[in-house]
């Protein structure tokens, strides 16, 4: 009974302590999926720090920018196909599109890279807007 609880106990906690960048990150799918420019002003507003909204020269460039990568890559699964990097401060991963298989290994057209850098001193806010591109991209930089 004592072990069942301790379970129980560290799995609240583990829920309770979410990284932020995870939270972005599914938010993101989210938005990704939705594929409405409201759904990028939205995310914008939620998780892009007020100094980076107040330095945005052109918001519809930034919405013009996701529009893009959500028009040519289509829905996403809602899964970290492969995590890159992960510190305090940035989040580097691979999404697949929506309906592909794990195996065999997906081609690098079909994986999208999503890098996340939030802010040190408050980890809730983007400290620039996403990275993202195809793994092609990224390959043949």
């Amino acid at each position: 009974m004592k072990f069942m609880w301790l379970i129980t106990l560290l799995s609240l906690l583990n829920f309770q302590e979410t990284d932020p960048k995870k939270e972005i990150l599914k938010d993101w799918i989210a938005t990704q999926n939705e594929g409405s420019n409201e759904a990028i002003s939205q995310f914008i507003d939620q998780w892009f720090s007020p100094e980076l909204k107040e330095n945005m020269k052109n918001r519809e460039e930034h919405i013009a920018f996701y529009r893009q990568i959500i028009d040519e890559f289509g829905d996403l699964q809602n899964l970290i196909y492969k995590e890159v990097e992960s510190t305090d401060t940035r989040l580097k991963v691979e999404l697949l599109k929506k309906g592909l298989p794990l195996v065999p290994e997906p081609s690098p057209e079909d994986i999208l890279v999503v890098e996340i850098d939030v802010l040190k001193d408050n980890p809730r806010y983007l400290s620039r807007g996403l990275g993202m591109g195809a793994l092609i991209c990224y390959i043949k930089r």
